[in-house]
């Protein structure tokens, strides 16, 4: 391979592999893939799961895109490709496969993790497992956010000196332009929101933390509440419904859709005037991006334990003031004040864009520079 030049785009021999394994990391990997292309790069896409292929739609014209559900043919594609840069878009990424994330495919690309949460000492929570032969971690997060989630600084995560060193703060991926009043118009216009109507979008996968349902009823109960006072809202909920009771859903001021295009996604999330989600920072970095006020309805863990740490993921983020953050015991009542709060509140909406806008860091253009570097000094 050809040294790279500072003063040049990368190479289009250059290929990059960008292995994603939920809905939310295959929309930060196409938003770094799409920069790298346009700078020349040549993009191939392992996907975890075979409905993110509809995240790519757009994309097969540019990309090569392939379903690798297991390690094996993750190793056979690697082996196939040769990549020169294989990116993971999560490392923990088949944590469950001991072998896969402690031995590195031979020949080993240059590897980077892009992650949107934290890396986890292994030795105090050994269920958290990592790709450890990853030459870095670009790390998903605001610097000053991430900073807040470290135990140093009362935050809950620890993170080694050897997995320290490997790490480099990037900012959001995806960082999204903010959409005009025309477009944004346009959108509320298709979903049919009158004039004097709020727009609630609300986004629960069912993948990573698994259909968090207890979450979309509390949002339910407390629109309903919100309703009955004579407010008007439209809620239009995105994700699976099948394990959901019929009769909830059978309302005239709720709007459901299966899946939405990673472009379509940010659109109606950005002509909301109001998000609702679980944990998934994929799409609060969205919501920062669009600098639309957020709620995240979050299941708190006892701390003992930790079996499952997304409360404290978001902590950070609500501590910055990006998001209004609740627990799954939070009474209805107070979900609907909150709700009340961020969709009417002037003052409350203008602070938290506000310091939305403060974070609003372009991680596409840090992520690209920094492998630029790793690839001039691997071709020394």
């Amino acid at each position: 391979m050809k040294k790279i030049n500072k003063k040049i785009k990368v190479s289009s021999k250059i290929k990059f592999l960008f292995v994603s394994m939920g809905p939310g990391e295959t929309s930060q990997a196409r938003a770094l893939a799409k920069f790298i292309f346009k700078k020349g790069g040549k993009i191939i896409f392992a996907l975890h799961q075979k409905i993110n292929f509809h995240f790519l739609e757009k994309d097969k014209n540019n990309f090569e895109i392939f379903l690798t559900e297991s390690p094996s043919k993750l190793n056979l594609l690697i082996k196939t490709k040769r990549p020169d840069v294989l990116l993971f878009f999560n490392s923990k990424t088949w944590g469950r496969h001991q072998e896969f994330q402690q031995i590195p495919p031979s020949p080993k690309p240059l590897t980077l993790c892009v992650d949107s949460n934290w890396l986890f000492n292994d030795k105090k929570y050994p269920f958290f497992n990592f790709i450890k032969w990853a030459d870095n971690y670009l790390i998903n997060i605001p610097e000053k956010i991430f900073n807040f989630g470290l135990k140093e600084n009362g935050g809950n995560f620890v993170i080694s000196s050897q997995t320290k060193n490997k790490i480099k703060i990037v900012g959001l991926i995806p960082y999204y332009r903010k959409i005009s009043f025309k477009e944004r118009l346009n959108i509320r216009k298709k979903y049919k929101i009158k004039g004097n109507e709020k727009f609630i979008f609300s986004y629960f996968s069912g993948f990573g933390a698994g259909h968090r349902i207890w979450a979309f009823d509390n949002l339910l109960k407390a629109t309903e509440k919100i309703i009955k006072k004579g407010l008007k809202i439209k809620l239009l909920y995105l994700g699976p419904t099948d394990n959901i009771n019929p009769e909830k859903l059978k309302k005239d001021w709720i709007i459901l859709k299966n899946s939405l295009s990673s472009d379509e996604f940010y659109s109606v999330l950005a002509s909301c005037d109001l998000i609702f989600q679980h944990q998934g920072l994929a799409t609060l970095s969205q919501a920062i991006s669009a600098q639309i006020p957020v709620i995240a309805n979050v299941a708190r863990q006892p701390k003992a334990s930790l079996p499952k740490i997304h409360f404290w993921e978001v902590e950070p983020f609500k501590k910055a003031g990006v998001c209004s953050l609740l627990s799954k015991s939070t009474p209805i009542d107070k979900i609907a004040k909150e709700i009340i709060k961020l969709l009417y509140d002037s003052l409350a909406i203008k602070k938290m864009r506000e310091v939305q806008k403060k974070y609003c860091v372009p991680g596409e253009i840090e992520a690209y520079k920094i492998i630029k570097e790793l690839l001039i000094n691997k071709n020394k």
